[in-house]
């Protein structure tokens, strides 16, 4: 019974990730793109592919213990950790990104409720 739950389990992951994949392709679009996202619930752990504009080799990064949140009917993801494969980036990353609440709005918030707290 165990293979089954982690079937679905790996299968609600995929669901999100997708929806996480389009709403950070918003974000990111000015930037560069975005070639992999992958979210493992169950280790609380989201690890990012980035080709960066520019440049010819992507950037690693490693969210370890994100929360996804509802608050009034609005979404919200945070990261308590983040790795990224540039040190200077890893910077910027701890001091602008670490720690603080981003709002996951529209579309993309009905699509994570669906999947991610049902």
């Amino acid at each position: 019974m165990g293979t089954l739950k982690d079937l679905a389990h790996k299968g609600k992951d995929m669901g999100v990730s997708r929806a996480l994949m389009a709403l950070g392709e918003r974000y990111f679009d000015r930037f560069g793109k975005i070639l992999d996202l992958k979210l493992d619930s169950k280790n609380n752990e989201i690890h990012l592919e980035i080709l960066l504009r520019g440049e010819s080799t992507p950037v690693e990064v490693y969210i370890k213990r994100y929360t996804i949140t509802e608050e009034r009917g609005m979404h919200f993801i945070a990261a308590e950790k983040i790795y990224v494969s540039r040190e200077w980036m890893n910077v910027l990353a701890r001091e602008y990104v670490q720690g603080r609440r981003f709002k996951i709005s529209g579309t993309y918030s009905k699509i994570l409720e669906k999947l991610a707290f049902s």
